[in-house]
């Protein structure tokens, strides 16, 4: 990871500024500039040509410090640094693809989750009072303590089958078990345990806010990857 924040300050301090100061120069506030000191925030491309012009260096020289060599050491030199860049550019590559696998398998889990959420609280019994059925038949067990069709009958004695999510361990088909339906009896309610919708929510927000921090992060390498394509072409130009 490229301590930009560090060498910030030191490159500030070395030039006898304030945060003040230097902030005025680059044309940012102090707060931006004590963000990108303490690495809470990266400076954007355009910001990073002008911090280098204030303190008079290159974007290479900037991000990974003076390359010294002896006068009969400078192929070698070069070769280092060219080295460095792409050592840099490939584990940068290699984590954002990471990043990116992540990325995709959290956001699979979130969507999962949310959806049983969703579906758990559609179907949970919220007024009791309406058309209690004493009687709904488990017709099919999906897997336990998932969901299982169930059946009963209406007010005009026709049958009628409904999917819900179950929490119930150890249910066979057919058990019967109390359910609750609506005035239309077209839709059929059950009273879950109350940790399973806490549980589902509890693992929907920890994989939304696990999804957000590889987002993040991803968004920080991709950035810094723009750094380096930056370096790449500012050394084609000085080649040619």
């Amino acid at each position: 990871m490229l301590l930009i924040g560090a060498k910030i300050q030191e490159y500030r301090k070395n030039a006898g500024l304030s945060q003040e100061e230097f902030a005025a120069k680059i044309g940012v506030t102090r707060q931006a500039v004590s963000k990108w000191e303490l690495d809470k925030a990266y400076p954007d491309l355009d910001k990073l040509v002008v911090i280098c012009d204030v303190f008079q260096i290159s974007i290479t020289e900037f991000i990974y410090g003076k390359m010294t060599a002896a006068p009969d050491e400078t192929t070698s030199g070069e070769a280092l640094e060219m080295n460095m860049i792409s050592a840099g550019k490939a584990r940068g590559k290699g984590a954002s693809m990471r990043l990116g696998t992540m990325l995709v398998l959290l956001g699979a889990l979130f969507l999962f989750c949310g959806v049983m959420l969703v579906t758990t609280l559609f179907h949970y019994a919220w007024k009791k009072e309406d058309g209690l059925i004493e009687r709904a038949r488990v017709e099919r067990v999906y897997q336990q303590y998932t969901k299982a069709d169930l059946s009963f009958y209406d007010d005009v004695s026709r049958k009628v089958l409904k999917t819900v999510w179950l929490d119930v361990d150890g249910i066979r088909e057919g058990d019967y078990i109390a359910c609750y339906t609506d005035e239309k009896q077209q839709g059929i309610y059950y009273e879950y345990h109350a940790r399973t919708p806490v549980a589902l929510a509890v693992l929907t927000g920890g994989f939304f806010v696990l999804f957000l921090l590889c987002l993040a992060e991803l968004r920080r390498l991709s950035k810094e990857n723009g750094w380096h394509v930056l370096i790449d072409e500012k050394k084609e130009k000085e080649q040619t």
